[in-house]
């Protein structure tokens, strides 16, 4: 049975949360059987690193521990699409697609992902304008304006201190001028652990209608980006945070 389509409201402050990359049937099962685990689980299957020598993901043996896991316990799976190919296999668990911020400009991937009732997640690329971001968007169109989520993930700066320079401005002028919801992912942008909930939380008084945070158990053991991940317990105290914070924005987290 294929996942239902996501539906978001106005007023939810959506928070998706899971590791970097499916690492193993133990890693994501640690994250779910926490006490205040998201629904709303996000974990790569295909990685797309700079270096070839980078984890690349567990492919088809990830996607298998993530079937076999939702049978038992039920949860919305997000994860990136880094191939139109990937589509039709993981339809059957995935309930949002993600295209990576190297992938806004794949025309052709967006227009096919057009084609299916799934939500898209659509990342800002490394160096994109908020037109060319707009313009990539524009692929999407035949999945209607409530299924297109987009996701400021940081731009690159001449700046060495931070992984990205989060740009909270697009987030501003976004919400003021166009119909689409926007997420920000403060684990890239700050690429470092200390930062991310402080950038979490920036988001949500500029206005952003959810977070995608990266989330490990052992984030010294992650195969990928475990810099800039949160353990369960540095998970638990943003949660408490944006349970306070919400309210005073008019919003409600869901997770």
């Amino acid at each position: 049975m294929e996942p239902k389509a996501l539906n978001f409201n106005s007023r939810d402050l959506f928070l998706i949360a899971g590791p970097c990359a499916i690492e193993s049937e133990g890693q994501l099962r640690q994250v779910l059987q926490h006490p205040t685990r998201p629904t709303l689980i996000r974990g790569g299957i295909h990685k797309m690193r700079t270096s070839a020598k980078a984890f690349q993901g567990m492919g088809e043996e990830g996607l298998e521990i993530v079937r076999k896991i939702k049978k038992e316990t039920p949860f919305d799976f997000i994860t990136e699409i880094t191939d139109a190919r990937q589509i039709e296999k993981m339809l059957d668990v995935v309930s949002v697609f993600q295209v990576g911020a190297r992938n806004m400009y794949n025309y052709e991937l967006l227009k096919e992902l057009s084609r299916y009732n799934r939500p898209v997640i659509l990342k800002r690329a490394f160096s994109a304008t908020i037109t060319e971001w707009l313009g990539s968007a524009e692929y999407l169109f035949n999945l209607g304006e409530k299924n297109i989520i987009l996701c400021e993930r940081g731009v690159r700066s001449f700046d060495t201190k931070l992984r990205n320079l989060l740009d909270l401005g697009s987030v501003i002028w976004l919400k003021k001028n166009t119909p689409f919801k926007i997420i920000v992912d403060p684990s890239h942008s700050m690429g470092l652990t200390p930062y991310v909930t402080d950038a979490a939380l920036a988001a949500v008084a500029a206005g952003a209608d959810g977070l995608m945070v990266e989330v490990h158990p052992e984030p010294a053991c992650a195969l990928s980006d475990g810099q800039q991940a949160l353990n369960l317990q540095q998970f638990d105290e943003l949660v408490i945070k944006l349970k306070k914070l919400a309210p005073i924005f008019e919003k409600e987290l869901r997770m």
